[in-house]
């Protein structure tokens, strides 16, 4: 079953096409690792999904439902920013429960669903830390338990290892792995990084100059590389 459709979509900025005819499939319970160099469009086509951007054609499709058209709280998206979007004033507890008030939950349901969480993301007793005490690590985790809340139909992660440090950074890969794995939600995740890609994607879509230029498996993309661009992309993890 198709998770998330992206079909043609197009846009440009000042006449210069960020997406070209972009196409993709991602299916059900996938993650799905849109990798590529700066500028390449990835930012781009991660808030066209959104919705925070409307493409100048194409459609979005989630399941079996059309949202091109929709506003970003009508899709049931759940997101996670570059720098987490953390609420530094609100500690870890209130900015998980953020969007489950905003939606109207009752106070015994929003207890309910943060420790559930709170569990999920081993981040029991943390309740009351703010941010700015919290590891990188920590602070993703909190963003993803707050993403999660809503139960969305899927996940979008930008860039997630760009601010965890090195030393932590396999362990942070086990944790989002292992927590996707767990919840089984369709997740999509952009990076510029082959490394992080070729470790964190069931598929990898490459994308350059506005366009997908190839996707399939980590496998599959390192044994058949279709071009030049594309061996050069994934260099760094040959080496």
């Amino acid at each position: 079953m198709r998770g998330l459709y992206v079909q043609n979509v197009s846009k440009s900025f000042n006449g210069v096409k960020a997406l070209d005819g972009v196409e993709l499939s991602v299916e059900q319970g996938e993650f799905m690792v849109i990798m590529g160099p700066s500028g390449c469009g990835k930012t781009t086509l991660l808030l066209v999904i959104l919705g925070a951007l409307k493409p100048d054609k194409g459609l979005i499709w989630i399941g079996d439902r059309e949202i091109s058209r929709l506003p970003i709280e009508e899709r049931n998206i759940g997101y996670v920013p570059q720098d987490f979007g953390l609420f530094p004033h609100l500690n870890v507890y209130e900015n998980i429960a953020f969007g489950l008030r905003v939606k109207g939950y009752s106070k015994s349901e929003v207890d309910s669903k943060v420790k559930s969480l709170l569990r999920m993301v081993d981040l029991e007793g943390f309740e009351l830390r703010k941010p700015r005490e919290l590891s990188g690590g920590q602070r993703q985790r909190v963003a993803l338990a707050r993403a999660l809340a809503i139960n969305p139909s899927l996940l979008l992660l930008d860039e997630p290892l760009s601010n965890i440090d090195e030393a932590t950074k396999s362990d942070v890969i086990a944790n989002l792995k292992n927590l996707q794995r767990k919840t089984g939600i369709t997740t999509v995740c952009v990076t510029h990084n082959p490394e992080d890609a070729f470790k964190l994607g069931d598929r990898i879509a490459i994308m350059y100059l506005g366009k997908i230029i190839q996707c399939g498996k980590p496998k599959e993309i390192l044994e058949n590389p279709k071009n030049e661009v594309i061996k050069r992309l994934i260099a760094p993890i040959l080496i």
